[in-house]
């Protein structure tokens, strides 16, 4: 049973609610930003305009990654999180969507592109550059296209920006990571466990919760003594996403004197997960 199946068999409402946003808000993102031909901040610019643009720039890729550049967080988060869901791209459910024939042409391409899972050479370069974009969404964004299964090369990419020394690259590099669940990022990302940044020492828990592995449930159980609640949090969740039995004792001890009430949620929630 896959990850997506675990997930919408034991939330359906969870389920049911992502698709609605994934299907709601990508075509929302992908309509033409950015100035008019008359030049004014903000104003749409024409769909053709936008068009030529991102096909010189490298296809649907770089059209996705334009898209979301500057959006709100929140946004993004939605966004980023709504892609590969497995839920909607493919079945119809978009292009049947209300209004949907009203999207531009771009809109619709990108879609399409999503859908397929089909990635080029050139795909793939845009979204190795975009992992060092100034823009955190651009970057989220690439680094989770990347992670897509059949996309060639994706899990190198990764795993070269893990190590490039660059915040950002390596912040997005994590997320990536995560997404693709592969064996071969489980050392790098144990190695980050230690990291002085609380933000990666738990980013990096939670990615290696991503990936099956014992050796990771052994080395994130550590993180269960972490200083920081937030890396505490982490490690529990991703301990329960793991399902490792060994874990429970850490867990239940979490449970039962974590002085941070997230920390002891969490701590519950995953052990209900573990069977």
């Amino acid at each position: 049973m896959t990850k997506i199946e675990r997930f919408a068999r034991r939330h359906p409402a969870g389920t049911a609610a992502m698709a609605g946003l994934a299907l709601l808000l990508l075509p929302a993102t992908l309509l033409p930003r950015g100035q008019s031909a008359g030049g004014g901040p903000g104003e749409p610019a024409p769909v053709g305009t936008v068009a030529a643009d991102a096909r010189q720039q490298g296809g649907e890729a770089r059209a996705l990654l334009a898209a979301v550049r500057g959006i709100s967080p929140i946004a993004c988060e939605l966004a980023v999180g709504s892609v590969g869901n497995g839920w909607g791209w493919g079945m119809g459910d978009a292009e049947d969507g209300p209004a949907f024939g009203r999207s531009s042409e771009e809109t619709r391409r990108v879609l399409a592109w999503l859908a397929g899972r089909t990635t080029t050479a050139d795909d793939v370069a845009a979204l190795r550059e975009a992992l060092g974009d100034p823009d955190a969404c651009v970057r989220r964004m690439a680094a989770r296209l990347l992670a897509r299964d059949r996309v060639p090369g994706g899990v190198d990419a990764l795993l070269e920006a893990l190590r490039s020394g660059d915040a950002g690259r390596r912040d997005a590099a994590i997320l990536g990571l995560g997404y693709a669940g592969d064996a071969r990022s489980v050392a790098p990302l144990v190695a980050l466990l230690g990291d002085g940044d609380p933000e990666v020492r738990g980013g990096a828990a939670w990615a290696l919760g991503h990936t099956e592995s014992r050796d990771a449930a052994v080395a994130v159980a550590r993180l269960t003594r972490d200083g920081e609640p937030r890396v505490r949090r982490a490690a529990a969740r991703a301990l329960g996403r793991l399902e490792d039995g060994s874990s429970i004792p850490a867990l239940a001890q979490l449970l039962a004197s974590d002085p941070d009430a997230g920390v002891r949620r969490a701590a519950a929630w995953a052990l209900g997960k573990i069977e």
